[in-house]
């Protein structure tokens, strides 16, 4: 999230939502009476003295005094409808209702006219209008070579291609030059973008030696931005998923959220393994171990929050983490990390001490 100004003298703060993550806390932050400010386009339909009609699209601010709000699961997205109270350019339109859709990259405004604290302490947990860290990964072997940008909204496949067969018989000398020049446009495309952005490659030795001779060969100026490079039993995307699960990744990149997610789903599961009454699985044992005081931390997936928005049980949990009452980590969407606690319900706990919850559970049920 992108905290552009905080205004409080107007109650309100501009902000940039950058992640699905973002959207839901917005979604839970916005409150019925609430006023949001966003920027639109409205089609001006004008008659000529012939008697013909024009048409063009203007831009707008509208402001609407929120009355109710929902959220789109499948498309990420929410959605506040209300009654225009403000407008930019005089359309008549005061006092008809309207939905602001809210997707990443999408600018606005919030003014409270109730718990403007909660939301200034909400924001104040951003970052003002600084760009976020991204590191530029290559991963590489004799199969396959992929390229993805790391970065605290997640991880996004920026090139992947398997090479052809080799005869495991023969040495390996490399993939033809094209299949490397291929990645090194894809790395130099995003390298334009952000003249910040650092690299890190990884890979079996042999690969990761090749790539980088060739790097060097190719554009020393690429190699240069080169912060780290690591040796990893496979390349390609497999090579991506054995960094983030090994905890070994370079001390730079260690920090973002991928790679803290990752950590935190493996800890959990060697938790889990070693003694199963440390840990709570799913929401009802979670929220049984919360009200006893045994919550160490608890892990939430994304997609599990979209789809229980309106869950008061979660709404609960989720408070109490807003209150600094519950160390509560999101993980995000796309990553194996989350898919692995989405597979154990969406949302699981480690525990202070063991306790006997399905015992607890049966009980309070009979």
């Amino acid at each position: 999230m992108i905290v552009k100004r905080v205004d409080e003298r107007r109650r309100s703060v501009t902000l940039i939502p950058e992640s699905g993550l973002d959207l839901i806390n917005l979604f839970r932050v916005v409150e019925a009476g609430d006023v949001l400010y966003s920027k639109t386009s409205r089609e001006l339909k004008k008659e000529r003295a012939s008697g013909k009609m024009d048409s063009e699209r203007v831009q707008v601010v509208l402001g609407i005094e929120v009355e109710s709000k929902s959220a789109d699961p499948l498309m990420k997205r929410v959605r506040f409808t209300g009654r225009i109270v403000y407008e930019s350019k005089k359309l008549d339109l005061i006092g008809k209702y309207h939905s602001i859709t809210l997707y990443p990259g999408a600018e606005i405004t919030i003014q409270s006219k109730r718990e403007f604290q909660r939301l200034k302490s909400f924001s104040s947990g951003f970052r003002r209008g600084k760009k976020p860290f991204k590191v530029l990964c290559v991963s590489v072997d004799d199969e396959e070579i992929a390229v993805a940008e790391f970065s605290n909204r997640g991880l996004d496949i920026v090139y992947s291609k398997h090479l052809p067969k080799v005869d495991k018989s023969v040495s390996w000398s490399g993939p033809p030059e094209d299949v490397f020049e291929e990645a090194v446009k894809a790395i130099k495309n995003k390298v334009a973008e952000d003249r910040d952005l650092g690299i890190a490659v990884f890979g079996p030795k042999i690969f990761l030696e090749s790539f980088m001779k060739y790097l060097g060969k190719r554009d020393k100026s690429l190699l240069s931005r080169v912060k780290a490079s690591q040796s990893t039993s496979v390349g390609g995307e497999s090579g991506f998923r054995e960094i983030l699960r090994s905890g070994s990744a370079p001390e730079f990149i260690r920090e973002l959220k991928p790679f803290r997610d990752a950590l935190e789903v493996e800890y959990f599961i060697e938790v889990m393994s070693r003694d199963p009454s440390r840990v709570a699985v799913g929401l009802e044992e979670v929220h049984q171990a919360w009200k006893l005081g045994a919550v160490e931390r608890v892990l939430v997936a994304e997609q599990y929050l979209w789809n229980n928005l309106e869950n008061e049980v979660l709404e609960e949990i989720l408070e109490a983490a807003e209150r600094g009452k519950i160390d509560l980590r999101v993980l995000l969407d796309g990553l194996e990390s989350s898919d692995k606690v989405m597979g154990m319900g969406g949302i699981v706990a480690v525990l202070r001490y063991p306790l006997p919850l399905k015992e607890i559970g049966s009980a309070g049920g009979g």
